[in-house]
Order: C-alpha cells, then structure tokens, then sequence
C-alpha cells in the first residue's frame, strides 16, 4: 500500500516538473526551440483531435484540414478585416467551424467505411476551391490569400498552444475513461450491434465530430496566427490531414497519449533527420515509417501494451 502511494506521489512530482519546464521554456529557450514545441503542440493537437473521433467510432476522417482551413480562415478574417483580438477572433472560429459540423455530420455520418473518409476529402477539396473563386473573392481574398499579424508575442502563443494542447489531452482522457467513450468504442467495434443495445448512434458520432472540430479548429487558428498567413491552398492542404493522422498510428490509434507521444517523436526525428541527410530525409524517414508500420502496426503505446510494458487500459 505504501509503495502505490509512494508510486503515485513520484507520478505527481514528475507530472509537475514536466508541466513547469514546459511552462518555462520560453524564459531561456531560443526562438527556434520555441517555435518548434510551438509545431509540437499544434500537431498534437491535430492528432489527438482526429484520434478522439476517428479512433474511438472507426471512421476514418480524411477531412481534418476542413476543420483546420475552415476556422482558420473565419479567425484570421476576423482579426485582418474587422481588426478583432486574436483571443476573441480564435473561439469565434472554432465556434463556426462546430455549428457548421453539425450540418456536415447529420449528412456524412449516415456513410460508412470508405465512403465516408471519399466525402470528407471531396468536401475539403471542393471548399478549398470554392474559396479561391473570384465569387468568394469579396470574403475570403481568393487565392491572393490573408497576411495579416495579430499582435501577438511569440511566448504568449507558445503558452496559448500549450494550455490548449494540455486542456485537449484531459479532455481526451476524460471521454476515453467515461461511458460515452465506451459507446463510442462500441459503435466501432460493431455498429449494428450497438443500435441493438439502444445506443443513439447517429448522435454519438455526432457528437464526436463536433467535439473534434472544436479542438482541430482552434488548433488551426492558433496554427494560422502563428503563420501569420492564411490562403486556400494552405489552408486545405492534403498534409494538414495526413501529418495528424501518420503521428497517430506512430504513437497508438485508440489510446490517449498515443497521439502526443506520436506528435513529439515524428517532429523530432523529422527535424533531426532534415538537419543531418538533407539530401536523402525524405528516404529515410519514409524507411523508418515503412518500419514502423511493419513492426508496430498498433503503434509505440499499443506494442508496449502487448508486451505488457504497459497495463491493457483505455485510459492510457
């Protein structure tokens, strides 16, 4: 008993020191580490956010960057046209990007398997058109783009994006360890079975989604004010969605720190391998993913369960 209270405090301690030295990086760090934990954060982000929908229900979202893009543009318009505060503009484009969600939701999540993942990317394609168009040209600057600056300093948005990124990861938690994680995780195992049982379907997906594009969205604001630039090809970009997804399975689909740990470990080895093989980073960090994939298809939380590292819960 006393060596599990003792485990526990030590947990805690650690827990603390961790979240301290994160919150005071930018008191002795360079800008170039800053801004790198500042990538780190809006990708984990990203990540946990595909993973709190796509890994819990099983449909694969392959329209994260509709969440990213469609937030970022009302929050950078926002700030660059009507001249709000970014700490305003950034929930106001999360917001919208939620309600409209819920359209898309009531009409896509009726989909299932490949079909739904083929609409999502349909819609992030042909939204990302759409703004480029001279017709939305009075809106959103066509494919001119938006560059605008917010204001803001560059240790207030790595401490915005950090407190986002640790609010997403108890969020993350709190709906993996609850009943409605567990219907959802229902609905992925086995969806008519689970309408069987009573679950609402429909609306648990639902909410899912929404609950993702909030968190994705203003992610993707912060992201976009980070860039200080926003147009449709960026803004709806392929990668936006992909990145998010590759981080994920690197760190373990379906599991609450999966995503984050993915997030820090791709971003690192990226850096480190763009910095020391420029010529050749892209073959060996697709070796290393082909790599990956093959020996731990249950990503890095999942082989550790496996081999029993790790204790089998849906909590971690």
């Amino acid at each position: 008993m006393n060596r599990l209270i003792e485990g526990g405090i030590l947990i805690w301690l650690g827990l603390a020191i961790l979240v301290a030295f994160l919150i005071a990086i930018p008191y002795f760090a360079s800008d170039y580490w800053i801004t790198l934990f500042i990538l780190v954060f809006i990708f984990a982000v990203y990540a946990s956010g595909w993973n709190l929908f796509s890994g819990l229900t099983g449909y694969t979202n392959f329209g994260l960057a509709w969440f990213i893009g469609v937030s970022g543009y009302v929050s950078s318009l926002l700030i660059a046209d009507y001249g709000f505060f970014w700490l305003l503009a950034w929930p106001i484009g999360a917001v919208f990007t939620s309600i409209i969600s819920i359209g898309v939701g009531h009409i896509l999540l009726r989909i299932k398997g490949v079909y739904f993942a083929i609409s999502m990317v349909a819609l992030t394609e042909g939204t990302r058109e759409l703004f480029g168009t001279k017709y939305f040209a009075p809106i959103t600057h066509g494919g001119l783009g938006v560059p605008f600056v917010a204001g803001i300093q560059l240790p207030t948005l790595y401490w915005a994006i950090l407190a986002l990124a640790f609010c997403t990861v108890i969020i993350c938690y709190k709906v993996f360890s609850s009943k409605y994680g567990l219907r959802l995780m229902t609905i992925r195992e086995d969806e008519q079975g689970a309408e069987t049982l009573g679950i609402h379907t429909t609306r648990e997906k639902i909410t899912a989604f929404i609950l993702s594009a909030f968190l994705v969205g203003l992610a993707g604001s912060i992201h976009f004010t980070y860039q200080n630039y926003i147009d449709p090809s960026f803004a709806f970009n392929i990668n936006l969605t992909l990145t998010p997804i590759v981080m994920t399975l690197f760190g373990g689909i379906g599991t609450v720190f999966g995503p984050l740990i993915g997030a820090i470990l791709f971003t690192f080895i990226h850096e480190i391998l763009w910095a020391e093989v420029t010529q050749l980073y892209m073959a060996v960090f697709g070796a290393i993913l082909m790599g990956l994939i093959l020996f731990f298809p249950q990503g890095l939380l999942g082989w550790m369960k496996e081999k029993g590292i790790l204790p089998k819960n849906r909590k971690l």
